[in-house]
């Protein structure tokens, strides 16, 4: 009986063991947050509970949305006068229309009004905005804070270099080298995850706007550019008779265009994102 025991409580111990490691896993698994966006299901409220603001950069915005017809944001209320803010937008879809705002796990909420917020810090620091909602009778029906986060950059990348020279949007992104190292540099606040190389391989897809193949690739090492500017798409065959024929559409850029992704987390609102650059080979 003694033995029975000692087995019984043996076991009893791998099983718990066992269920601490699966819970362990299932943490280290866990889907990273990608939005700091909820939904106040009781007032029909979508709206985002921290955001970025660059001093540098006048334009910082956000969008409040709403879930019942009538409902629009009526004010924003900034707790610094080193944060200005005001309410610069309002779509209304009716009928059949809505705007769809996407929440945490990938979930989607159907809108009907959606509201525009800019504000522009003065200065580095944390603020708070209040904003203010109301429905189609002017009543006041809830006030949602927003926390502000003001940093020289609101953007996560500082810099892109590739073979020496660096990366510029506006013009400066052809390059002469066909391979060459590739630099990311991140700003204050934005931790990098990953970079990966997308390009267009030269086959026909059954899609009718095929993504780039990506690859990994470490920062401070080499790359090559893709050299190819001919790829097609939705691309079908046709067997007849006589003779056989090809539906699809080709495309042939002006320059090879190589795709860089970069993957980071932002350390403040505590979300995953990604953005994209285009480098363009200078082959003529």
């Amino acid at each position: 009986m003694k033995q029975s025991k000692k087995i019984a409580a043996a076991f009893l111990a791998v099983l718990i063991v066992f269920g601490c490691l699966n819970t362990s896993a299932m943490e280290v698994q866990a889907a990273p947050k990608t939005t700091t966006y909820v939904l106040d299901t009781k007032k029909g409220v979508c709206y985002p509970t921290k955001v970025r603001a660059g001093i540098r950069e006048l334009n910082n915005g956000c969008s409040i949305y709403l879930v019942n017809e009538g409902d629009y944001v009526a004010s924003v209320k900034s707790n610094s006068s080193s944060l200005i803010a005001k309410v610069t937008g309002k779509a209304v879809y009716t009928g059949d229309e809505y705007t769809v705002v996407r929440l945490e796990g990938n979930k989607e909420q159907k809108c009907r009004v959606r509201g525009t917020i800019t504000y522009h810090a003065r200065k580095k620091g944390t603020y708070t905005l209040t904003v203010t909602i109301k429905n189609a009778k002017k009543k006041t029906t809830c006030k949602k804070q927003i926390k502000v986060y003001a940093e020289e950059y609101a953007t996560p990348v500082k810099s892109i270099k590739y073979a020496g020279k660096l990366y510029n949007a506006a013009g400066a992104n052809l390059f002469a080298k066909k391979s060459g190292k590739l630099q990311v540099t991140m700003n204050k606040g934005f931790k990098l995850q990953k970079i990966e190389v997308g390009k267009f391989q030269e086959k026909a897809y059954k899609e009718y706007s095929p993504e780039p193949a990506y690859v990994k690739v470490k920062n401070k090492k080499k790359i090559t550019l893709a050299d190819s500017t001919k790829y097609k798409a939705n691309v079908y065959s046709y067997p007849g008779e006589y003779y056989s024929y090809e539906s699809g559409t080709e495309y042939d850029y002006l320059y090879p265009v190589t795709y860089v992704k970069v993957t980071y987390k932002d350390t403040r609102l505590g979300i995953v994102g990604s953005t994209e650059y285009e480098l363009y080979y200078k082959n003529k």
